[in-house]
């Protein structure tokens, strides 16, 4: 069941990289989605002519950009050992430990 705090957030990605976030009903930037993020909100993040989800790759994007910013979770060498498992025969038990772990750090 979803409270209000919990509910489900449309934010709509125009051509123009503008993001609308439906549910206050204001144009919002990659800072306030982080925002979202670590606030524990709810978002998908939808192309407004298609309605194709993107909110993998914004969410990512945001990932990056922290990363890029100089608060690096990731080595040089854990990231190609990342990749290098992504293509290995292991894939599906990292994938299942990756995400075991990962989800011990999930907001409340």
């Amino acid at each position: 069941m979803n409270t209000d705090k919990n509910k489900l957030r449309i934010i709509k990605k125009y051509p123009n990289r503008r993001l609308y976030d439906e549910t206050d009903s204001k144009y919002i930037n990659f800072s306030d989605l982080h925002q979202l993020i670590l606030d524990g909100k709810e978002f998908k993040v939808l192309v407004n002519k298609t309605n194709e989800d993107q909110t993998l790759q914004l969410m990512l994007q945001i990932f990056l950009d922290l990363e890029l910013g100089g608060h690096h979770l990731f080595s040089d060498q854990s990231l190609r050992s990342l990749i290098v498992l992504r293509n290995s025969p292991s894939r599906q038990f990292i994938d299942m430990c990756l995400k075991n772990t990962l989800s011990i750090v999930q907001p409340k």
